[in-house]
Formats: structure tokens, C-alpha cells, sequence
């Protein structure tokens, strides 16, 4: 499903979801841990503001931290509009394993690390965000920015976690924390709302793995 439309309802929502660009944290637990973009991240951004500049954009939402306001910068300078920070667009938080690979994570506890892999997501990080609370919390921002934007059309910069999980709830699927790879960086998705319903453009969105937990929620 990933990619742009260009349908339009005078009574319609749209938000275009997009991912933040590369970290050097890629591939561990970076949820509200805050690094920059890398310079991979950085040259990753022209490319996506030109897959936006097909859609006129009435506002500009991000997580308040700077992966994704640094992801946001060139698509206000573009659109000559504000970044409405919210810090409930943040990423899922893993308490005590942010900023660990897998590895770190099963050498630490290998009992607690597979309970978790197995029941996931039953049960938080040590230290972490239950997933219903987070859940919740994505639902209720992308709810509030809905009844702000109203018919116009808004970019959400955000996180993998919030992305997958919001769209797995619209597109009722059951995503396990492997379900990475139509999720890179700075990647775009749409979703409509409409008179209190959420929907998405088309086809739906399709589970697809990649291989291990290689790839972590930042």
C-alpha cells in the first residue's frame, strides 16, 4: 500500500504518514531516545519532499524529537507552513532497552528477552510502555490531528512503531515486531478520515518480514 494518491474529497482528511530518515541507531532499540538523522538520513530527504510536493499540504505534525523534526524541516521550508510538535507522536518507549541491539537485550535477560519475543505484545521492556497505553495514545493523536486538519491535508512525521501500529489497526492485521520492510526510511503513507471514519487508499497493507530483529521501532 505504501506510496501517494491523488484522489481528493472535499470532505476528506488526508494525512500522509513519513517516516524519519536513517540514524546511526538503526538496527537497535531506539524509541524515545533522541539521536540526530546520520548524513545517510540527511541525503535520504530531497527524495521525499518530492514525493510530497504532489499533495498541497495545509499543516505539518511531528514527534517532538529530533530525528523527526529534522525529517519535517525540509517539507515546511518547502511548504512554507509550521511544525506542530507533539510528543504524543513519539516512538514506542523500551525503557531499559533503548538504545541496545537484540544481542545486548538477550544477554542481559535471555529468559525475560524470549518471554517477551514470544508473547509480544502482551508484555512491555523492562521498564517500558505497555503497548495497549501506547496504542491508545496513537489513536488519540492521530484523532486530534484529524479534527484539526479537517478537510485539508497534513504531513505526520513519525516513527516506525507509530506507523505500523496505526496502520495495522486500520488495516486489521496483527504485525509482529519483525514486519520491517515496507517500513524504510523516510517512506510515505496515506490514510483518510471521514466523518469519524478512518480509511485507507485502495489496496490495504500487507504484512511482509524481513529476516530477525535486525531492524528495531525508532
Amino acid at each position: 500500500m505504501s506510496g501517494l494518491s491523488t484522489q481528493t474529497t472535499v470532505s476528506l482528511c488526508t494525512l500522509i504518514l513519513v517516516r524519519h530518515g536513517h540514524t546511526d541507531m538503526a538496527g537497535r532499540f531506539c524509541g524515545q531516545i533522541d539521536p540526530p538523522l546520520s548524513a545517510q538520513g540527511l541525503a535520504q530527504l530531497p527524495d521525499m519532499v518530492q514525493r510530497l510536493s504532489t499533495h498541497s499540504l495545509t499543516h505539518i505534525f511531528s514527534s517532538d524529537l529530533q530525528r523527526t523534526l529534522q525529517t519535517a524541516a525540509p517539507i515546511a521550508r518547502r511548504s512554507r507552513l509550521p511544525i506542530h510538535q507533539l510528543s504524543s507522536l513519539r516512538e514506542f518507549a523500551f525503557g531499559t532497552w533503548e538504545g541496545l541491539d537484540w544481542d545486548q537485550v538477550v544477554a542481559l535477560d535471555h529468559e525475560y528477552a524470549q518471554r517477551w519475543l514470544d508473547l509480544y505484545p502482551s508484555i512491555p521492556a523492562p521498564g517500558g510502555e505497555h503497548f495497549s497505553d501506547f496504542r491508545k495514545r496513537i489513536q488519540d493523536a492521530m484523532n486530534a490531528i484529524a479534527d484539526q486538519v479537517q478537510d485539508g491535508c497534513a504531513a505526520v512525521v513519525t516513527h516506525a512503531g507509530v506507523i505500523r501500529t496505526f496502520l495495522g489497526d486500520l488495516a486489521q492485521l496483527h504485525l509482529r515486531p519483525t514486519d520491517f520492510s515496507e517500513f524504510g526510511y523516510t517512506s510515505c503513507w496515506e490514510v483518510w478520515h471521514e466523518q469519524g471514519h478512518w480509511s485507507l487508499p485502495g489496496e490495504t497493507a500487507s504484512a511482509s518480514a524481513c529476516d530477525g530483529l535486525r531492524q528495531m521501532s525508532d
